[in-house]
């Protein structure tokens, strides 16, 4: 009886806190689809109170209430500037994309994450229900849905704010993405990153193949500012770019890349192409940018599906592409660590017949694990961080 109690006392705490959630609406009346929002408040009191009244309350009404939600959403709309939308859908094919708010002109789309980031980082590994989107599988869509709904001739920049924080690793493969990611404050281990072990997972014997197809992640490192000079002139604020600053000055990853590059022809696909250049104009600070460019100037650009025949040389029955993804009897599953973007990019090396320079270890475990064994050269992992140097305290 007591702890009934107890329930009824904690739903009367949540619709007063819900009351106050409408109230401080008030002041957004101009912004569209504030009504929509207050509709829903409603709606989520109505249904505490009633169960209150008929004293048929759960532990589990309380846990799954969408209150965590409205607030982390209103606090976000307090903090941002020139909004004008709230809850706006889009279609994406036959899916509809809810977008929290959007800002600046319509030029960013902000989706607000309340969940807890233990939570998010099991689901993006694969550890949950069938059936259950991780966040970057939301990602993705937002992004895909940015595309086809274009504001003033633009794509409109997307933004998660994680209002519980986020861990560092998962804050990484999102901004990979073009994500720009805000409220990154929780300390993790990098699993997506380099570990000691990352080198062993590196193909051996591959000395004498001489074409290298780079992913998304290689290009990233190469045209970074931690690694041009900068990773002793800053110290920054977030954990995973302190980390990588400490790894840079240690062992420094252009170089490794420039010697292993050398003598060699460098492909990239049209996918890991496309995904650098969103990436550089949606994070990439300006001498990131013209780095980025005179990289892609020195890449042979094919489509996704080129074959080896598309090549300057082929590798004509090389051991070491027997084992992997293209033969009859194996299959590569998508989810948790195996993304489409980044299995379109190391299939196309496979098809090329070119070693893969990434450092998404997290990804060549996971197709190991399931019997596939990619070519790759795998390094340590590098962000962006030009855009970051200015919030960061200079050395």
């Amino acid at each position: 009886m007591k702890d009934c109690s107890d329930l009824l006392s904690l739903a009367q705490e949540k619709v007063q806190f819900g009351q106050s959630l409408l109230n401080s609406l008030t002041q957004y009346n101009q912004i569209e689809g504030i009504q929509k929002l207050s509709r829903k408040i409603k709606q989520e009191l109505s249904f505490l109170e009633k169960i209150s009244r008929d004293e048929s309350i759960k532990k589990e009404h309380l846990q799954c209430s969408n209150l965590t939600h409205f607030n982390a959403l209103i606090q976000t709309l307090r903090e941002l500037q020139n909004c004008q939308s709230v809850n706006k859908v889009f279609n994406l094919g036959d899916k509809k994309i809810s977008v929290d708010i959007i800002c600046d002109e319509g030029l960013t789309w902000v989706k607000v994450i309340a969940r807890n980031p233990k939570s998010l980082a099991q689901i993006s590994a694969g550890d949950t229900g069938y059936g259950v989107r991780s966040i970057v599988d939301q990602a993705e869509d937002y992004l895909e849905c940015a595309k086809q709904h274009p504001c003033l001739f633009r794509t409109p920049k997307i933004m998660f704010v994680f209002f519980s924080g986020i861990s560092n690793d998962l804050s990484e493969t999102l901004e990979e993405l073009g994500i720009v990611v805000r409220r990154t404050r929780i300390e993790h281990h990098v699993e997506n990153g380099y570990s000691a072990d990352s080198s062993d997972l590196s193909t051996k014997n591959v000395s004498h193949i001489l074409k290298i197809n780079l992913d998304v992640s290689a290009m990233l490192a190469y045209v970074s500012s931690i690694t041009n000079g900068s990773c002793n002139r800053y110290k920054f604020t977030t954990p995973v770019l302190i980390q990588q600053a400490e790894w840079e000055s240690r062992r420094p990853v252009k170089p490794i890349l420039d010697a292993y590059f050398q003598g060699k022809n460098l492909y990239c696909c049209e996918t890991a192409r496309n995904s650098f250049i969103n990436i550089l104009n949606t994070v990439g600070g300006s001498n990131e940018k013209i780095r980025g460019q005179e990289l892609l100037s020195k890449l042979i650009v094919l489509p996704d599906n080129a074959t080896a025949s598309d090549t300057e040389g082929t590798n004509a029955n090389l051991i070491c592409f027997s084992s992997v993804q293209f033969s009859s009897n194996k299959v590569l599953n998508v989810g948790g660590k195996i993304r489409e973007r980044s299995l379109i990019i190391f299939k196309f090396g496979d098809r090329i017949q070119a070693v893969t320079v990434t450092s998404n270890d997290g990804f060549v475990r996971a197709a190991k694990q399931q019997g596939i064994y990619f070519v790759v050269f795998v390094h340590e992992s590098r962000a962006l961080t030009e855009q970051k140097e200015s919030k960061a305290i200079k050395l």
